[in-house]
């Protein structure tokens, strides 16, 4: 497995180039560039100074993030979110667009209606953004997409070879996703894995807030990754957090620590 940062951990008001330049000090292959540090980039300077940056640092590009799945939209405006990031993503080489999904099944809507309308939505995404692929990523305790098998579900509706899934070991925590689910992913779906940890506190409790860089709190990660171990996952595992605390921290920091405690959970598991 490769190592990954994504640079919301170190807050989005951080300047991405400071960033960059962190993880490729600390020994990071690779970061998951947040599309709020790409528009601040840009508004001063053109994308291929941030493409030279990222090289400079030694550095690839895991995914391009977040765009919101939106099965019930019909602004259409996270489609044309999502056009723009595939145009940020070829530009800066990234091959995945993660997309989430936090939807909840509507009153009057049956589940199978909406894993429909979420899978034509992901096709609709698939096709706009080709080659480059959208990861789903099931959000913990909602309805339409809360774990793998709902979201490898979407994606084989979609229809698209260029559709998979992510797994993210907070929102599995949260919706209770079993060794066995983990298990039953195909390796080939499995385009990026997001490790952090959590606070200990009730499922229905836990908030983006709540979790903790890697090795600090409750989360089984050693059996999370036995089985990545297991089904031959070999992509990129990446530090995501979403806590006030480590954004008030210098950037180098947060990576630093971040670096320090993925090395460390990757290595008790035997992986290297």
């Amino acid at each position: 497995m490769r190592t990954c940062f994504n640079s919301v951990t170190a807050g989005r008001h951080q300047p991405i180039e400071d960033i960059i330049a962190a993880c490729g000090l600390v020994g990071f292959e690779a970061v998951e560039i947040d599309e709020a540090h790409i528009r601040t980039f840009v508004e001063h300077r053109p994308i291929e100074e941030l493409e030279a940056i990222i090289e400079k640092a030694g550095l690839k590009v895991a995914s391009v993030m977040p765009f919101d799945l939106a099965p019930f939209d019909e602004t259409g405006l996270p489609f044309s979110r999502i056009k723009r990031g595939a145009d940020d993503s070829k530009n800066l080489h990234a091959p995945v667009l993660l997309t989430y999904c936090a939807a909840m099944v509507p009153e009057e809507m049956t589940l199978e209606t909406a894993r429909e309308k979420a899978a034509d939505r992901a096709r609709e995404y698939a096709d706009a953004v080709a080659p480059l692929c959208i990861a789903l990523e099931p959000i913990g305790r909602t309805t339409v997409m809360h774990g793998p098998r709902a979201a490898l579900d979407i994606a084989n509706r979609a229809g698209r070879d260029n559709v998979g899934i992510i797994m993210d070991s907070f929102h599995y925590y949260r919706s209770e996703i079993t060794k066995e689910e983990i298990l039953s992913i195909p390796a080939d779906k499995l385009l990026l894995v997001h490790l952090n940890d959590s606070e200990d506190k009730p499922r229905a409790e836990l908030r983006d807030s709540h979790r903790l860089h890697v090795g600090r709190g409750i989360l089984p990660l050693p059996e999370y990754l036995e089985c990545l171990e297991e089904i031959g996952f070999q992509g990129f595992c990446s530090v995501e957090i979403f806590r006030e605390e480590y954004w008030k921290e210098p950037v180098i920091d947060v990576v630093k620590e971040a670096k320090r405690t993925l090395d460390s959970a990757l290595a008790a598991a035997g992986i290297h």
